[in-house]
């Protein structure tokens, strides 16, 4: 949340805070303010209220709701935002890409040694 708020900090500090309150305000952008302050108040609300794993499980729902808010902001209101978030999410990826192959052949690997130890767990149980 810290980060979300400094992230709008810094745009007021760039633009103005009344200039970039204004455009918060404006009609084309007042869907982005209203969902953008509703899940900054509902991690808050979560994060006090809400306990045990449920909670938790929660609280992050809120926060991935208030991430997804500030990527719709950058790339639907600033100049270049589509064309650097394509090349940042494109970036990523490649760099990503072999470790998400490593952990899938790992996931497979673990999967099916527990389904041969079961298997065989259940074929000596019947003889």
């Amino acid at each position: 949340m810290c980060g979300s708020i400094t992230f709008m900090i810094s745009f007021a500090i760039l633009k103005g805070p009344q200039s970039h309150f204004a455009s918060m305000m404006a009609g084309d952008r007042i869907h982005f303010t209203v969902i953008y302050l509703g899940s900054m108040l509902l991690t808050l609300y979560l994060t006090f209220t809400a306990g045990g794993a449920k909670g938790y499980v929660l609280v992050l729902g809120a926060s991935a709701l208030q991430l997804l808010v500030l990527l719709w902001y950058l790339v639907a209101f600033l100049p270049g935002g589509a064309t650097g978030m394509k090349v940042w999410t494109q970036a990523l990826w490649t760099l990503l890409k072999p470790l998400m192959i490593g952990c899938a052949k790992c996931q497979a690997m673990c999967i099916g040694r527990c389904v041969s130890w079961y298997a065989s767990r259940f074929t000596f149980a019947e003889s």
